[in-house]
């Protein structure tokens, strides 16, 4: 059987969650089937690339680099001849259909997005011209990869991407790299044995995640049980998060650790994970933290938890920005630790219905 060459086209491969599952399949598609290589458009890696994956870069500049990104990417079709191209996010989505219209060579397109559009767009620049661009060149690609059927809605009926181009192929996790790097060493006294139970969220820090609400939930929690509250992550909203902190009067009790190459190891030592997106895509993170043996809190934001948790049976859900219930759901388990062991339990065998060596046969089937 001749392999089929698949071009992995990314702005970058640095700190998202669409770039991480980019860097799981690479690393585990089928090499006896399949030939990967990578295209990204700005030279930032936060994740391995396998050694056997030929890397170029476009080098973009500025956003105004869109035409020379087209036609530069449009002569890497013609020098490596892929069967296949798989796009992740609208950005390199579009540059991937434009730069084939350009090309002579005609490779299949396949779109992965990872995120709910309708929303997204709100908050990026010219939202107009780029939902305008989405509805006219979506409906192009061979397929749209979608991460939760919430998504797959939102495209079709805001879209005009017709349903049997959709395919939903949820986000994968690497359990057994997961869980090896869930072993290694935490050196941080919060962590230690004897300590106060550790509430724990991983996110960029971003309006997005709402992490304002979760520092609110979090005060009121400290008034009636002894907590802290670990954030991994960097992004635009860490001064104004730190200052809000501080404005609670909780500040000696929240640590901000920034961007952590191992996130499982602090995952596996806390008490529970809390998710308080106003909006995703379909988060990969309370799959990790449920890997790590650890119950799980999300607010049933658009889209994906609710597809993910079954309330009170492998994990809570509360309300999109309603501190209230999310204190109330956070000292609910604090205050339970039989209810938050039975949580972690049935959220450890949820995750196995994600794992890596299932997705992948879905992304395999598609290419």
């Amino acid at each position: 059987m001749d392999k089929k060459k698949v071009l992995f086209l990314l702005t970058h491969l640095a700190g998202g969650g669409a770039e991480r599952i980019a860097a799981l399949l690479l690393k585990h598609l089928n090499r006896h089937r399949f030939e990967p290589l990578l295209v990204v458009f700005e030279d930032r890696f936060d994740y391995l690339v396998p050694e056997d994956v030929p890397i170029t870069c476009l080098h973009k500049k500025s956003r105004y680099d869109l035409p020379r990104l087209i036609w530069r990417l449009a002569r890497v079709y013609e020098k490596e001849k892929p069967h296949v191209v798989l796009g992740f996010m609208d950005y390199a989505n579009l540059i991937a259909i434009l730069a084939q219209k350009l090309s002579r060579a005609k490779p299949k397109l396949l779109l992965s997005e990872h995120i709910l559009l309708s929303i997204f767009l709100k908050h990026e620049p010219f939202p107009h011209l780029k939902g305008c661009a989405i509805r006219r060149l979506y409906p192009k690609a061979d397929a749209v990869i979608c991460v939760s059927r919430g998504m797959a809605d939102d495209l079709a009926s805001g879209f005009k991407v017709p349903h049997e181009k959709i395919q939903v192929i949820y986000n994968p996790v690497d359990i057994q790299y997961i869980l090896s790097l869930a072993a290694e060493n935490v050196d941080n006294p919060w962590f230690a044995e004897g300590e106060a139970p550790v509430v724990i969220n991983l996110g960029r820090l971003t309006a997005q995640k709402g992490h304002s609400y979760l520092l609110r939930a979090f005060a009121q929690v400290r008034e009636k049980h002894p907590c802290r509250l670990v954030i991994l992550g960097e992004g635009e909203e860490r001064q104004a998060l730190e200052s809000l902190a501080r404005e609670l009067g909780i500040e000696g009790e929240v640590a901000f650790l920034g961007f952590q190459k191992n996130p499982f190891k602090y995952l596996a030592r806390s008490y529970l994970f809390v998710l308080s997106s106003l909006w995703e895509g379909f988060p990969l993170v309370p799959i990790e933290a449920m890997t790590c043996g650890v119950p799980v809190i999300s607010a049933r934001c658009p889209s994906g938890p609710d597809e993910i948790i079954t309330d009170g049976v492998n994990g809570l859900l509360v309300p999109v920005a309603d501190e209230a219930a999310l204190a109330e759901a956070m000292l609910r388990l604090l205050k339970d630790k039989g209810l938050a062991a039975k949580l972690a339990q049935s959220g450890r065998k949820r995750a196995e219905d994600f794992a890596i060596t299932n997705i992948v046969r879905e992304y395999e089937l598609l290419l």
